[in-house]
């Protein structure tokens, strides 16, 4: 039955297209939005007529929006396939390609990545502040039996073991998330089917590891955070757009993820300081890219409750974990009230992508290898 859909899909698509190709060029000539254009010679040789009509496309074309999702739907249906950017996996599970970069056979990425972490940290002890990084494994590492028999996750996982372990023989202090990850799954899914990002319950878990972790630095006063549930919300993942559009996600048999948001209050204690007014300082700062920031997994509320603590969070969506931590650093926040801890949530997978430190600050004195040797190893904190 596969077979006859796919061979039939060879002939459908073209079919569809050709004949939308023709109602939306008689379209566009019944509107009139070829009038006004250029039909000189000259202009053909100097390729402003081509350029008009391309224009004439972009704009006026009818239906162009519509027609694409309904395409992407149709070509999901028929050959299971996604537009560049998504690996479609089975069971309708998704990943992004960026999990598929080249990673270990670029050891210069690991590296320049180690380099930069150790500058943030030493800022951050400038200031009486300590660093507890999060690395997070590759959705394809986690989930790696619905991945299909072209993609690999060994890449993703030698990865995510290369990165942990520079990053301690530099003497960054880390929480290895992978091990909770893994165990996590087999209670609720850790990662979304259709999304990049982690469940509430990966986030829950492993904000449980941190607070574990945490208890190195734990200096602060406890203040107790009691977590209940909060809305339920409905949303596409944001690997859909790689398929289809919204309008056309249930035309492609997909459906929308679940989930459940939490939130974190602190609990009346009655203390003097309750009374007089606390310090506004925050004790603890989280930093990171969409994983932390977008309310939807809930990872910041988790964190105040199983570390009993405030946390600011000020990572930010779209942006990896880079660019959020140098925006912190240079923040009027951090220079007048310097946090006792900053945890960095850092998924691995941005390792390997070009823009990951493009906005960081110009080291023309900064060394070119790091000395494994000469640093105080850190430790993978549980």
């Amino acid at each position: 039955m596969l077979d006859r859909l796919t061979k039939a899909s060879r002939y459908l698509l073209p079919v569809l297209f050709f004949g939308y190709a023709a109602a939306a060029n008689t379209s566009l000539v019944l509107s009139g939005s070829w009038q006004g254009m250029h039909s000189d010679f000259d202009g053909v040789l100097k390729g402003s007529v081509t350029r008009e009509v391309e224009e004439v496309y972009k704009t006026e074309l009818p239906h162009r929006e519509p027609s694409i999702g309904l395409l992407g739907a149709l070509r999901y249906q028929l050959l299971g396939i996604g537009k560049p950017g998504v690996v479609v996996g089975s069971r309708e599970w998704f990943y992004t390609n960026e999990e598929f970069l080249p990673t270990v056979n670029k050891p210069d990425r690991i590296e320049q990545s180690v380099q930069e972490i150790l500058r943030v940290k030493d800022r951050l002890e400038e200031q009486g502040t300590s660093l507890l990084l999060v690395p997070l494994p590759h959705k394809s590492d986690i989930y790696a039996e619905n991945l299909g028999g072209m993609f690999s996750s060994s890449d993703g996982r030698d990865a995510y073991t290369s990165f942990i372990q520079r990053v301690t023989q530099a003497g960054i202090d880390t929480v290895d998330t992978r091990p909770v990850l893994m165990d996590g799954k087999s209670e609720a899914p850790v990662f979304f089917r259709t999304d990049t990002h982690w469940t509430p319950h990966g986030a829950d878990i492993v904000a449980e590891e941190i607070a574990r972790a945490a208890k190195a630095y734990s200096s602060w006063e406890a203040a107790p955070y009691a977590l209940a549930e909060a809305d339920e919300v409905s949303f596409w993942g944001d690997l859909i757009s790689f398929i289809t559009d919204e309008n056309y996600g249930r035309l492609a048999g997909l459906d929308q993820e679940q989930v459940r948001l939490w939130q974190a209050s602190e609990a009346d204690t009655g203390s003097i300081a309750d009374l007089f007014g606390a310090d506004s300082t925050f004790p603890v700062v989280l930093v990171g890219s969409s994983y932390s920031a977008n309310r939807n997994w809930s990872f910041a509320e988790f964190l105040k409750a199983h570390m009993s603590v405030d946390v600011l969070n000020v990572a930010e969506e779209g942006q990896g974990p880079g660019t959020p931590m140098f925006t912190f650093l240079d923040s009027d926040e951090f220079k007048q009230q310097p946090p006792r801890l900053v945890i960095w949530e850092f998924p691995t997978r941005y390792i390997a992508q070009d823009l990951l430190w493009e906005n960081a600050p110009a080291h023309a004195d900064a060394p070119q290898h790091i000395s494994f040797a000469s640093t105080p190893a850190g430790r993978v904190l549980k």
